[in-house]
Formats: C-alpha cells, sequence, structure tokens
C-alpha cells in the first residue's frame, strides 16, 4: 500500500506542475502519454516475469519461485492501479483540452453531418469575417496545430475552420474506417460547408486545401462552385499513382548517391509501386519519410521547428485524440490513400467556375512540380495563378508562414 500511496501522490504532483508550469504549451496530454507508455512497460514486465517463472528461468539466477509468487499479488495490484491512474489521466486530459492564441473566439464545436457526430475547429476575431475552410492533407491527417500557429496574420481578418476529417483526430470515431471513400468526404464536405454558410450567414465560403486536401479541395469546388468564392491550394497533388513512382524513384536516386545500402535494400525490397495491401502506410513510408529528411537538408528550403507528431502534444487534443491521430496515419490512411491511385485531375478537373490559386513549394518532391505545371496550363478558371515559393518543399504555410498569409490576403482581397 506504501507504493501506491507514493505513486498517487507521484501523480498528483506531475499533474500540478504540468498545470501550473506548463499549461499554456499543452503538457497535460504529454502526461498522459508518458501514462500510456508506463502501463505498456509494467505490463510488458509482469508478462514477462510470469514467463520466466512458469519456464524455471529464475532458477539459473539463483532466485526463488516461491518468492515470486508471494511478489505476484503486490505487482498485479501495482500494475491494475496504474491502469486505474491512467483511465483517470485520460478522462482529465479531456477537462484541459483549449485552443490557445490571440482570437476573440476559439474551440471545438460538434456538428452532425450527414448521420455521423464530426468535430471542426474554429477560430475568429469576428464571426463576420470571411470564412476559410481548412481541408489538411492525409487522408487521415489533422493539422489543427499547424494551423494556429501559421495562420496567425489570416485569423485578423477571416475565421478560419479547420475540420477534423472523417477517420482522423477527433472524428476519427464518426464513421468505420472500412466504409470511408473519397465520396464520403466529398459528401462530409459539402455537408460542412453548409453548415458555415448558415452558422456565419455566408452566402460563400473560401477554401484552402494542403496537399490530399487540395484533390478534395478542387472536387468540392467543381461539384458545388455555388457555396466557394475561391479556392487556394498548397501542396498541389495531380495524379496519385505517378506522384508515388516519382517519389519511390527519387528517393532510390538519393540513396544511391548517398551509397546508403541499408535504404537502397528496403526500398527494392517494395513489391509494387504505387503499393497496395491492407496496410499500406509503413511501406510507402519507406521512401516518403526518406525524401522528408532529405528535403530537410536542401539549403533552399527555410528551416522550421515544426513536426507533423506535434499534433500530439497539441493543447486541442486529450489523450484519446492523440492515439487516434496516430491511428489514422495508419488505419485511414492506408485504407483511403489506395482508392486515389485512379485519380488524375489533368484528366477529369481541369475546368472550375470559381477562381483558383496554387501556392506551390518550389523545391517539393511529394507534389512533384512538372505535374503542377502541366495541370496548371490545362486549367480553365475565371482567374487562376501558379505562385512558386522559393524557400519552401510541401509545406510552404509552414515554410514561410509570412509570405503565405500575405500572398493569401492579396489574392482574397482582390476578389
Amino acid at each position: 500500500m506504501k507504493k501506491i500511496f507514493i505513486m498517487i501522490i507521484a501523480w498528483g504532483v506531475l499533474n500540478l506542475v504540468a498545470y501550473v508550469f506548463a499549461f499554456d504549451k499543452g503538457y497535460m496530454v504529454s502526461w498522459g502519454l508518458f501514462g500510456i507508455l508506463l502501463v505498456c512497460s509494467l505490463a510488458l514486465l509482469f508478462i514477462f516475469v510470469l514467463m520466466l517463472i512458469f519456464t524455471g528461468a529464475f532458477e539459473l539466477l539463483n532466485v526463488s519461485n516461491a518468492y515470486l509468487i508471494r511478489k505476484l499479488p503486490g505487482v498485479a495490484l501495482f500494475t491494475v492501479f496504474t491502469v486505474v491512474l491512467l483511465l483517470m489521466q485520460i478522462a482529465l486530459s479531456d477537462k484541459f483540452v483549449y485552443m490557445p492564441g490571440d482570437v476573440k473566439e476559439s474551440g471545438w464545436t460538434e456538428v452532425e453531418l450527414n448521420g455521423t457526430d464530426q468535430y471542426i475547429g474554429v477560430r475568429t476575431n469576428d464571426e463576420t469575417n470571411p470564412v476559410i475552410l481548412f481541408l489538411a492533407g492525409g487522408p487521415g491527417g489533422s493539422q489543427i496545430q499547424a494551423t494556429r500557429e501559421h495562420f496567425d496574420q489570416l485569423e485578423e481578418e477571416y475565421t478560419i475552420i479547420n475540420w477534423e476529417q472523417p477517420g482522423s483526430g477527433k472524428s476519427y470515431n464518426a464513421r468505420e474506417i472500412d466504409s470511408i471513400t473519397i465520396e464520403t468526404y466529398i459528401e462530409d464536405g459539402h455537408a460542412v460547408t453548409t453548415y458555415l454558410k448558415e452558422r456565419f450567414n455566408q452566402e460563400k465560403i473560401y477554401i484552402i486545401g494542403e496537399s490530399w486536401g487540395s484533390y478534395l479541395g478542387i472536387e468540392l469546388a467543381t461539384r458545388y462552385p455555388e457555396d466557394y468564392e475561391a479556392i487556394i491550394t498548397t501542396g498541389q497533388m495531380v495524379d496519385f499513382a505517378e506522384t508515388e513512382v516519382y517519389c519511390y524513384e527519387k528517393a532510390l536516386e538519393v540513396a544511391y548517391e548517398r551509397q546508403d545500402e541499408q535504404q537502397i535494400k528496403a526500398l527494392e525490397n517494395l513489391d509494387e509501386v504505387p503499393v497496395k495491401g491492407k496496410n499500406i502506410s509503413l511501406e510507402i513510408g519507406t521512401y516518403l519519410t526518406y525524401l522528408h529528411g532529405y528535403m530537410n537538408e536542401i539549403d533552399e528550403i527555410n528551416r522550421t521547428s515544426w513536426d507533423t507528431l506535434d499534433s500530439l502534444f497539441s493543447p486541442e487534443y486529450n489523450i484519446m485524440d492523440s492515439f487516434n491521430f496516430i491511428r489514422a496515419l495508419y488505419y485511414t490512411f492506408s485504407h483511403v490513400f489506395q482508392q486515389l491511385y485512379e485519380t488524375d485531375l489533368r484528366e477529369t478537373h481541369t475546368s472550375l467556375d470559381i477562381p483558383i490559386y496554387i501556392l506551390h513549394g518550389r523545391h517539393d518532391l511529394n507534389a512533384p512540380s512538372y505535374l503542377v505545371d502541366d495541370y496548371y496550363e490545362l486549367l480553365e478558371a475565371p482567374e487562376k495563378e501558379l505562385i512558386y515559393f522559393e524557400h519552401s518543399g510541401h509545406n510552404p504555410w509552414i515554410t514561410e508562414p509570412v509570405l503565405f498569409q500575405q500572398t493569401v490576403l492579396d489574392l482574397l482581397n482582390q476578389d
């Protein structure tokens, strides 16, 4: 009982420290992740001890089985109590979810979309401001923390809406993952647009679509042009299958240049590209993660401390949201992404009835510029513009946030 009492005190002190000294950074969530790791470690240790006992392996260490068996109830109680504290931590983390930043109104809103409950993040200084719907990359991605940090200028004049798409972040459980299709996102995207128009009394809204979100945004703009003033895309995806082949070949080229035998072997062990199968995230990561690291070494690209996994420690998320963030990167992405292999915007979406502005990183390897150039030449729209950011890769809104936001303001304010 003494150990359990000490454990409770330690848990309380850790949360108190997090609350008093680190609340603004959202470290309440990180303590929860620490708790998850602690429980997993204790469970593995407990199983390991049992295996040693029942195999007699402790005899080799001159440790009495009888002694260990006497200790097992205490270990079991300690483990159970750790699980209880973890559950308490999960509940506590939900109480401290919040959105930091200098806006008058911010927070999560649960909305009903086509019979499901999904979430949108709202950040605004004035609800009468024009609305920008941000469509995160993915599928399965969520960038609430990144938009909060890098759209501060836009927030002064626009209401920024970050939609947690089904199968990601706070909306992970909105739908069964296996039931999600591209059409699901289009229908739900239309529903969330209708909701935003009604809530903020807007005749039309704007879209900013990033990576996968650039494709989704163009789908919405094509089908429902009456809903949107204009669309801005970044990390523009064009032909998903060709992009995968390009990324694989580029990663292999870099690996050969570096004489990275381990990476070469890992790449050449892939059965096919584009990768297909039940869970493809890790296999695709073989070349995409490698390219991401390579882009970070390009001198022309601005350095940034931001990382995709920063969302795990975001104060906007509770522990389960962070857990679902990881699940989405694996399960949702695997299920949905290969549905896009037949998509080539150069063949299907070359005519828009609203203005489109493509803001692309000059050194983007995840969405190669030659495909963007091809697509732009074919595009027909009331107004179109392709602007390259010379010090960016796949995320100019993160690596050149001031210039990116000013460019957006200039483009939208001229409409």
